[in-house]
């Protein structure tokens, strides 16, 4: 027992240590600045602070085993993938009225891709790459699938992101 307690303690250290581990800033070189591009920013927000509410947890890229929520913001709006597989498009962050947390300092990178695109991709997200998972589908994997996105050259939209059927997403604190 006191073994799998050291190992617990341990491995969420390492997993939890980005900065040395793989780095937590991550690759912002993928993305640079053109002109007419916005930039966008990874973000994080005090998960154990989230948890507490009753019923309410649920290119450049980040670590997916961290203990926090992960975000990205993007022309004024957060997109946060929550614990029951819905994306929160906001211009508000998910929890920030009372979880500590916020945006990076620099952007992971710039994009000319619209908001309307990944707004739908946040949308289809769930139809596209399934239910949310703690470990294998969860907010990371979704800030990284969108980073991905944001990151190309030009203003197309996957067509993923395009699809009418779908939509998992709700808007608040517009």
């Amino acid at each position: 027992m006191r073994f799998l307690l050291v190992f617990i303690v341990v491995f969420t250290l390492l997993v939890h240590s980005e900065a040395w581990w793989w780095g937590k800033r991550g690759n912002n070189r993928g993305c640079p600045s053109r002109t007419g591009a916005a930039p966008y920013y990874f973000g994080t927000t005090n998960l154990s602070c989230l948890s507490k509410q009753k019923g309410k947890r649920g290119a450049p890229w980040r670590g997916t085993w961290s203990y926090t929520h992960r975000f990205i913001y993007y022309r004024g709006k957060y997109l946060d993938l929550l614990g029951n597989s819905r994306v929160a498009i906001s211009s508000r962050r998910f929890g920030g009225h009372r979880c500590s947390g916020g945006r990076e300092g620099s952007p992971a990178g710039y994009s000319e891709v619209s908001l309307a695109c990944i707004e739908g991709c946040a949308r289809n997200y769930r139809c596209t790459f399934g239910r949310y998972r703690l470990l294998w589908n969860n907010c990371h994997h979704f800030a990284n699938k969108i980073s991905q996105v944001l990151c190309r050259m030009g203003n197309s939209c996957p067509r993923w992101c395009q699809r009418k059927t779908c939509n998992y997403a709700y808007y608040s604190g517009q």
